[in-house]
């Protein structure tokens, strides 16, 4: 006849496959275990947002860059180029100074504090009147514009500021000295 079913299971055998599930098992956690505190790490500065004088810190921050309240509408100061038809172009603030976009804008937001708005215009004024490419080439007045843009309108298209305050403008002479117009 057959023989009896539990004498044909090896006892060494099967405890030594329920040990090394054990030690897969444990394996598998430890190996987990990183991600998850990695992830407790990340969504735990959230909890930040609810805190009355919340504290950003990094590497654990709670992204106030995007869940802090903004205003409807952004102030920006720029540069504008004027052709001898009266079209407008907006002119790189590379023009305006070395560096990246914000380091820029914020030497041009420091400069119009200052009142030196009109120095800014003819040194953004001397630098397009030796560029050849159009439509820099074009330009013949140069203006420091500050204006109030509403971000609904602007991100739907409309790029029309509703406000606009020209700061300072300037001639720009080709092959001659750079003369202010006045604001």
């Amino acid at each position: 006849m057959s023989e009896p079913i539990l004498g044909s299971i090896d006892l060494r055998t099967s405890q030594g496959a329920f040990h090394g599930s054990r030690h897969a098992l444990l394996r598998k956690g430890l190996t987990g275990l990183p991600g998850f505190l990695l992830m407790g790490a990340t969504l735990a500065p959230v909890a930040q947002n609810w805190n009355p004088t919340p504290k950003d810190n990094f590497p654990f921050s709670y992204y106030p860059m995007f869940s802090e309240k903004r205003s409807d509408t952004y102030v920006v100061s720029y540069l504008v180029g004027l052709d001898g038809r009266g079209n407008r172009h907006t002119i790189s603030y590379s023009f305006a100074g070395s560096g990246g976009l914000n380091q820029t804008r914020r030497q041009i937001n420091r400069l119009i504090r200052e009142g030196k708005a009109d120095t800014l215009c003819r040194s953004v004024a001397s630098a397009v009147a030796k560029e050849v490419a159009t439509p820099y080439s074009d330009i013949v007045t140069v203006q420091i514009v500050t204006a109030r843009f509403r971000f609904a309108d602007y991100f739907a298209g409309n790029k029309t500021p509703m406000t606009e305050q020209v700061r300072a403008s300037c001639r720009i002479a080709r092959g001659e000295r750079t003369t202010e117009v006045g604001p």
